[in-house]
């Protein structure tokens, strides 16, 4: 399957489609609006090719071993052209490093505002500086070439166009905040880069393209050295590229509005760092061998911890640590596949949804298992006596759940397995700091929640836990009971749960969250539900499906190694945001569990 390559530098991403075309990219962050913006709609949205200037050609990609690094190969013709695309480390900056035997047209037309603000454009150089008319913002685009013959670059920028002759470019487009001050020290910077690119493009080992394919093999490093390790180094390299360098915020996915369903409704923004989606990726980084990674997500998600109110205000905050503000309609945009509407926002920022002390809970326990560090426990304890204090006193709620259903609020049953899970594993810390009382209260108080679980989400005539209390409809969120230690993947009643999930939501080797939500059926399977079957086989002993499972999963993935949210088992195609953490940190985490 062939959809996007995924770019990232750790505080933005772009994707660049098959053709080598970079049709989406936020700027300077992830949750910024995009400049490229064709994704959602069309060419005047903004978008950034490059072609053979005349003719045309077929193209393959790969990324550069253990890098978030694209590498496009045009086959033309009149011969090859590779382009090497990535986002810098440390800069609001994309490059396209270009190695070509025949002339190639560059179309480079950027937007402002998600695609609704043309740019008033100045030529400078062998470039152009890119300026929102009604802003401060400015993209500054330079040539850098080393070209064998006579023939130069060939500019038309009022039309957003350049003509490359064979040879060596290297390509870059920077962004600038606040041009009135920053433009002039940002034009004078690139044009010394453009000075030296003689050097910059013969020297391979010291280019810039090089220093940030070091960073990214470095970063992604695991011991892991099992049959999958391939697809776990990508999927790592992902995980990465979704951490928010600054503060180690993790999102969920680089996307908005990429619908589960196209030509339908069902499409959110996914450019968050939500505290379960986080938990669960720092999670499968800290069982990789990267204790760093998971205790920067939980400093960053500690100082988003409200200690008067309920600890965290949203599911989910910027990666600045800020709440999200709601949710609007870009209405100017026809949304990919034309689903609409597309998102800036996501409205479920003021939704109670009971699971995410849990979540980020576990993750405490799990970093302090892993690392012994009972000194940054200590240090973090009145945050985590807030965390626990307050599910105890509120997890009769009913809440949204993790699938945050719109106008459905219930007492759903992962919710409350999630606040058994903060008070169960909080009364360990607290055994663990040597508070006895403390942790006696709050067990005493997981045993109240495992009563109500055992009474009210179990369905006695159906044999099986319910995805609500005094319901019978199943989800498959009842599948992580035995991931979090709740109960054994062998007791009976679980057993039944599994059968039944087997029934009614698993296909082949697909599994669907549910049946049906607010929005009506499920369309297409849940990639995370189908690693979350995988790991429960494994607790049973079925280690010949659980490594099915994981390969069907591996062998979904996009042509690059991707995975979104969901996926189209008929045509085989991504849906849903792209790429996705929960996707990427369930083949992690299966694969480690399968080799331990």
């Amino acid at each position: 399957m062939k959809f996007r390559g995924f770019l990232s530098n750790g505080a933005t991403a772009a994707l660049v489609d098959p053709a080598g075309t970079i049709d989406w990219l936020p700027l300077p962050r992830f949750d910024s609006p995009a400049v490229f913006c064709r994704l959602l709609g069309d060419d005047t949205n903004g978008y950034f090719s490059i072609v053979p200037a005349e003719g045309q050609g077929t193209t393959e990609q790969q990324y550069l071993s253990g890098t978030n690094i694209l590498r496009t190969t045009i086959h033309a013709q009149a011969g090859v052209a590779q382009i090497e695309d990535y986002l810098a480390i440390g800069r609001p900056e994309l490059r396209r490093r270009i190695q070509s035997e025949i002339p190639l047209r560059v179309d480079l037309q950027p937007s402002f505002g998600y695609g609704l603000i043309s740019p008033a454009i100045e030529p400078v150089g062998s470039g152009a500086v890119f300026r929102d008319p009604i802003g401060d913002e400015a993209l500054v685009f330079v040539v850098s070439s080393l070209a064998p013959g006579p023939a130069k670059v060939e500019a038309e920028p009022f039309a957003g166009r350049w003509i490359l002759p064979p040879g060596r470019h290297e390509l870059i487009l920077r962004y600038v905040g606040d041009s009135r001050r920053d433009l002039a020290e940002t034009q004078t910077a690139l044009s010394r880069e453009v000075a030296t690119a003689e050097a910059d493009l013969s020297a391979e080992e010291r280019s810039p393209l090089a220093r940030n394919a070091a960073y990214w093999r470095d970063i992604a490093r695991t011991p892991y050295t099992g049959p999958y390790r391939q697809a776990v180094e990508r999927s790592l390299l992902v995980l990465h590229g979704l951490t928010y360098r600054t503060t180690g915020a993790i999102i969920a996915a680089p996307t908005t509005s990429l619908p589960e369903l196209p030509g339908g409704t069902r499409q959110w923004d996914y450019r968050f760092s939500w505290i379960r989606d986080g938990a669960y990726s720092a999670e499968a980084l800290l069982a990789a061998g990267d204790p760093v990674a998971a205790r920067r997500f939980l400093e960053f998600t500690l100082q988003c911890v409200d200690v008067q109110g309920k600890p965290f205000q949203a599911p989910f905050f910027h990666v600045d640590g800020t709440l999200i503000r709601g949710e609007r309609d870009l209405g100017w945009l026809r949304g990919f596949a034309e689903s609409r509407p597309c998102r800036e926002g996501n409205a479920a920022t003021q939704q109670l949804q009971l699971d995410v002390e849990g979540d980020f809970l576990w993750l405490v326990y799990r970093y302090v298992q892993a690392t012994g560090d009972t000194t940054s426990l200590r240090a973090w304890w009145d945050l985590v006596l807030a965390l626990v204090g307050w599910v105890e006193s509120n997890w009769q709620q009913k809440d949204a759940s993790l699938w945050e259903f719109r106008g459905q609020d219930a007492d759903y049953t992962h919710s409350k397995l999630m606040c058994w899970v903060a008070l169960h594993y909080g009364a360990q810390l607290a055994q663990i700091i040597g508070d006895a009382a403390t942790a006696g209260r709050w067990e005493a108080a997981a045993t109240a929640v495992r009563q109500a679980i055992e009474e009210h989400g179990f369905h006695a005539g159906r044999g099986h836990y319910v995805q609500s209390f005094g319901g019978e409809k199943l989800d498959a969120a009842l599948l992580m009971m035995p991931l979090y230690g709740y109960v054994d993947a062998r007791d009976t009643r679980f057993a039944g749960t599994l059968k039944a999930i087997e029934e009614q939501l698993v296909h082949g080797n697909w599994v669907y969250r549910y049946a049906d939500d607010m929005l009506g059926e499920a369309a297409f399977p849940f990639v995370l539900a189908t690693s979350l079957l995988a790991r429960v086989y494994l607790r049973r002993g079925d280690t010949s499906r659980a490594k099915e499972l994981l390969e069907a999963l591996i062998g979904a993935s996009s042509d690059l190694g991707l995975l979104a949210e969901h996926f189209d088992v008929q045509t085989g195609e991504a849906r849903g945001n792209f790429p996705q953490a929960f996707s990427h940190l369930g083949i992690v985490m299966t694969a480690l569990e399968l080799e331990g």
